[in-house]
Parts: structure tokens; sequence; C-alpha cells
């Protein structure tokens, strides 16, 4: 009886140290798909610090749906390609040229994504004023320097580490 309870105190302490150091970690990186400010309304925050009129408002959900359905299939097909290559290259007989289409295919995906990126970018600095504009790089380079991937991150904090090398996006 009392060994029961013993494991039974051993698997409740187990889980309740799991379930912190995953609350610690999602805290201390952001959590996935948490926006910069901390939580899950990104858009809503930048359009909030941009003071955009009701038109710029609608403008820019427009601009920014039409711009995730376009990235969508393209990051998608992004991912098969990768995993596609890592099951070619863990099989006994790796064939070369089959690994190299799928890194090409993955190049001129990358290549169309970033053709969009651009042209996104443009389609916002098109539909904000010069002040708004400037909020918008301020913002982006705060979130760059430290405050939305946190210092030390992968993504490029100053006190960045080796990191995971090449990702590819």
């Amino acid at each position: 009886m009392k060994t029961n309870y013993i494991k039974s105190a051993g698997v409740l302490l187990l889980g309740l140290l799991m379930l912190s150091t995953v609350n610690a970690q999602s805290a201390r990186q952001g959590g996935r798909g948490q926006g910069a400010f901390g939580d899950g309304d990104f858009y809503g925050r930048w359009h909030a610090m941009l003071d955009l009129t009701q038109e710029q408002e609608e403008q820019m959900t427009t601009l920014c749906t039409e711009h995730f359905k376009a990235m969508t299939p393209l990051r998608n097909k992004l991912a098969e390609s990768k995993a596609r290559e890592r099951t070619l290259l863990s099989e006994e007989n790796v064939d070369l040229t089959a690994v190299n289409k799928s890194i090409d295919e993955q190049t001129d995906l990358m290549n169309s994504m970033r053709k969009l990126q651009a042209k996104h970018q443009l389609a916002v600095k098109n539909i904000l004023s010069d002040e708004q504009l400037m909020k918008l790089q301020q913002g982006r380079k705060f979130a760059q320097r430290d405050g939305f991937h946190g210092k030390g991150s992968h993504r490029g904090g100053r006190d960045a580490g080796p990191g995971r090398g090449y990702r590819g996006i």
C-alpha cells in the first residue's frame, strides 16, 4: 500500500515538473504562434500602433489575406520537398540526382516566396503614410533586435550562438 502511494506521488511530481518546464519554455520563447507583443493578435497590435484609418485597415486586411493565401501553398510544397529530401538522404542507396532535383525545387519555391514577400512589402508601403511607414520600420528594428525573438534566439539576437544553421527560410 505504501509503495503504491509513493509511486503515485512520484508520477504526480514528474507530471507537474514536466508541465512547469513546458510553461517556462513557452513563456520564455513567446509561445508558438504568438505575435511580437506576446499574444495571438499580432496584426491587431501592429494596426493599433500604426493608427490606421478604417480604409487602410480594410486594405491591409485584404492585402494580408491575399498574401497568406498565396504563401500557404508554397510553404506547404517547400515543407514537402524538404521532407522528400530527408527521406532520399536517409535511404541506403542515395540517388543524388533525385536529391539535387529536390534541392532545385526548394530553391525555386523559396525564390517565388521571396518575390511574393517583396511584392507584399511594396503594397503595404504604398498603403501607409510616411509617418506610419517610419513607425513600422522602427517596430521591425525593435522586433529584430530584442523584442520579438528574444535576445540570443536562433533567429539572430545579439548574443545568438551557432544556432541550427541554414534552415532554408
